[in-house]
């Protein structure tokens, strides 16, 4: 199982625009492969509300590379550069950070 994890950063009106556009992204995010598409907010710890997670599991590091071909590829994700270099300094993508289950049987 591979996971991946992208944290958002930004004013809690730019993370209600991460909400909207994440569950916008989710069915074409698992029409390319991504399973179980979330977005996860913090209750504890840093970031609080300026902080948001999404996240998408593989079952496989080849299945997550078909996903990245795709979403490289697509109308969809230069939107996506447009739309948040927009509203930078508002929102930043921090990271995307890609895991793997180190004790999974």
């Amino acid at each position: 199982m591979i996971s991946v994890a992208t944290r958002w950063e930004g004013t809690p009106e730019a993370m209600r625009a991460v909400e909207a556009g994440s569950r916008a992204a989710k069915p074409q995010h698992e029409s390319w492969g991504a399973k179980n598409p979330r977005l996860m907010r913090p209750v504890t710890g840093t970031g609080g509300m300026e902080v948001a997670l999404y996240v998408t599991d593989f079952e496989s590091m080849e299945d997550y590379g078909r996903f990245w071909d795709q979403v490289s590829a697509s109308d969809w994700f230069v939107q996506l550069q447009t739309d948040v270099a927009a509203a930078f300094p508002g929102l930043r993508m921090a990271d995307t950070v890609v895991m793997y289950d180190a004790i999974a049987d």
